[in-house]
């Protein structure tokens, strides 16, 4: 069946690589020939009466303490897990609230130890995959009804942040109509957030702060970073270590070497590979021409005649797949009344992606945003991550990305060779890391396009390492 990205299928990261634009909202997932998981569209609110906790008021009246106290969330639904979560205004004018749900460390000082940020991709995914699947402290179990503490998670000895980004992802709503539409608002809301964030616990303005998250957070992460960067304001100071950002949809340009990919793990013939590298240089022709419209056209039908080629799943290519494919019991966990009050979004009705979030930055998908990326080089630890099997971003394409960075420290970067990094505990390699002072790129072995679900302890050892150097 002809697959095609702009018309067919939406591009969504983490958990919808391939929604169909047309398909009814489901809470159950549905797979289709790529083995990737649509799931569902969009949320909104119900009854504005018994509405969500929102504390912008609140911080806008200096009522901070309550703000905090009112985001408290009950840890008996969570497995003993203290947390916070609440949304937060970014548009006054359009009503944009952004959901988060913040696990501060446990029985560590907050003034210290680093806050992780993590963005779900997409766009239109929800950090609620993340905080279940990937690296929270929670894991869903017995068919939805509970949950238990994960086994391995990032939050052991940072704090977490997980916001569901932009307005319309997850439990993140607008009133109006309005949706984001280019990275440059994300940037500015994300920047508006985390200020009034840090009003509400300001134990964590000192803590070292990392912005994490994968995909098509590749183009989120960037613009926060930047949008910090370049607003500094000592009155209100956000201490920023570094971004890591995981099978980053950063620079779709430098991503267009599908045939070279495509052939080296034989899923491609040679006869296969020159048809498609003939399309990728046509549409990197266009670009270099200033034809933005044709190539917005043709970029999207390299993937078309790839996938045509090479039926694989779109996070990996292995044949059964990794855990990324696993049902998704998050999702009928947090449409649990109790569970939805206990987190103060109440009578809200959750997906894990939507359209309306997708087809709102449907213009945005083919930009770049490396130039920022190049910025946050020169003052910033970065780190550039993949998974080994993965595809629609695959380790091969990202290192084009990479090796193309204009930075102070580019060169010295370029002549580094990459080297393995040794689980001890477990006596065997778990990735491959070439880097150069404010720069790491990280290949994890056996992960597809969700590393921290496919990979958890290899993600996080490199995690840990990545933020050590830098905090």
């Amino acid at each position: 069946m002809p697959i095609t990205w702009g018309s067919n299928y939406s591009f969504c990261s983490l958990t919808t690589l391939w929604a169909p634009a047309s398909a009814s909202p489901k809470d159950e997932y549905v797979t289709n020939e790529f083995s990737a998981t649509v799931l569902g569209a969009v949320v909104s609110p119900i009854d504005q009466e018994d509405g969500p906790l929102i504390l912008t008021p609140y911080i806008e009246n200096g009522e901070t303490e309550k703000a905090k106290a009112l985001s408290a969330v009950d840890p008996s639904l969570f497995a003993g897990v203290n947390s916070h979560a609440a949304y937060i205004t970014v548009n006054r004018t359009a009503n944009w609230h952004l959901f988060f749900w913040h696990f501060p460390a446990e029985g560590l000082p907050l003034e210290e130890t680093p806050l992780v940020i993590w963005l779900q991709g997409g766009p239109g995914g929800s950090s609620m995959f993340g905080m279940f699947e990937e690296i929270g402290p929670l894991q869903v179990v017995n068919n939805g009804e509970t949950v238990e503490r994960m086994p391995i998670t990032w939050g052991s000895n940072y704090s977490l942040l997980f916001i569901d980004n932009p307005v319309g992802a997850g439990f993140s709503f607008t009133e109006g109509d309005e949706y984001v539409t280019n990275e440059d608002q994300v940037g500015e809301c994300l920047l508006d957030f985390i200020q009034q964030f840090l009003q509400v616990f300001p134990e964590l303005r000192k803590a070292p702060l990392f912005i994490t998250g994968e995909s098509y957070a590749g183009k989120y992460i960037p613009a926060f970073g930047h949008y910090i960067q370049n607003n500094k304001d000592e009155t209100m100071p956000i201490n920023l270590k570094g971004v890591a950002i995981g099978d980053g949809w950063t620079d779709p340009l430098t991503l267009l070497h599908y045939a070279e990919f495509g052939e080296q793990v034989g899923l491609l013939s040679p006869e296969q590979a020159e048809d498609i590298h003939q399309m990728e240089e046509q549409a990197k022709q266009y670009w270099k021409e200033g034809k933005y419209d044709e190539y917005k056209r043709l970029a999207p039908q390299v993937f078309t005649v790839f996938s045509n080629y090479a039926p694989v799943g779109a996070y990996n290519y292995l044949p059964k797949g990794l855990k990324s494919n696993k049902n998704h019991l998050y999702i009928s966990f947090l449409n649990k009344p109790e569970v939805q009050s206990a987190l103060h979004v109440k009578k809200m009705q959750f997906r894990s992606y939507s359209q309306k979030v997708y087809d709102n930055l449907a213009n945005d998908i083919y930009d770049s945003v490396v130039h920022w990326l190049e910025e946050l080089l020169e003052d910033y630890g970065v780190m550039c991550y993949n998974g080994q099997v993965d595809v629609i971003v695959a380790y091969a394409l990202s290192v084009h990305t990479h090796r193309s960075l204009e930075w102070s420290h580019a060169s010295e970067y370029l002549s580094k060779p990459r080297v393995p990094l040794f689980d001890d505990e477990e006596g065997r390699v778990y990735a491959y890391v070439k880097e150069y002072g404010n720069f790491m790129d990280v290949m994890v072995r056996g992960a597809g396009h969700m590393v921290p679900s496919d990979q958890p302890r290899a993600a996080k050892l490199m995690i840990d390492r990545f933020i050590n150097k830098f905090k």
